[in-house]
């Protein structure tokens, strides 16, 4: 089919992905207390999501995209502080509870996107934030995120069916004749990238499966 406005249909191809915003915050009454449960919610389901990675990690499978070495780093932090602290096979619930503690600290600077996870730890390091020309923003700008540069994002295997999709659904456009050829231009280098991002989160994942 021949999309009848190309440029929109690559912003709808690659367009950013960006976590719900909950709702605004009124003081007191039921939306206050709406918003805070939102908030428990949201906190409890990144640090669930914090575990998933760090269990990943302890098993190998580590994350890929350009955050990738500073959550390794992060994690190995953890393993080291749980070891210096050892407590014993009699005290194995104060482990899991001491590593519940340290991973919630990690979690809160968890910021959840389609097609990554942002760890928000260094507004000055955020690539949204220097594009928007906002350094000091205290929230990363979800519709601006570009997590193939940020050096804050990482990708997951879960995150690996978006970018598929995303390889596959422009490879159609750019196997059709009839899409204009200056679109086309602009599409495969796109195309190209987020191949990149798919080959690298599946070599993550088959280095811990015992692949090359």
């Amino acid at each position: 089919m021949s999309p009848t406005k190309p440029g929109a249909a690559r912003t709808e191809l690659f367009g950013e992905f960006q976590y719900p915003t909950a709702p605004l915050n009124r003081s007191g009454g039921s939306q206050g207390n709406l918003l805070a449960e939102v908030e428990r919610e949201q906190d409890k389901h990144h640090l669930e999501l914090t575990k998933e990675a760090f269990e990943d990690y302890r098993a190998g499978r580590m994350p890929a995209g350009p955050g990738a070495r500073e959550l390794i780093k992060a994690f190995e932090h953890i393993d080291a502080h749980l070891k210096d602290h050892e407590p014993g096979t009699a005290a194995v619930l104060e482990t899991e509870r001491r590593l519940e503690n340290l991973l919630r600290q990690q979690s809160k600077h968890l910021h959840l996107q389609t097609a990554n996870y942002c760890w928000f730890r260094d507004p000055h390091k955020a690539l949204c934030l220097k594009l928007a020309g906002t350094p000091d923003a205290t929230e990363p700008l979800g519709g601006m995120c570009d997590s193939a540069r940020c050096p804050q994002a990482t990708h997951h295997p879960c995150h690996l069916p978006v970018w598929q999709s995303q390889v596959g659904t422009g490879k159609v456009f750019l196997a059709n004749p009839r899409f204009p050829k200056g679109e086309k231009k602009r599409l495969e280098p796109e195309v190209e990238r987020a191949q990149r991002v798919v080959d690298e989160i599946m070599t993550a994942a088959s280095t811990a499966d015992g692949g090359e």
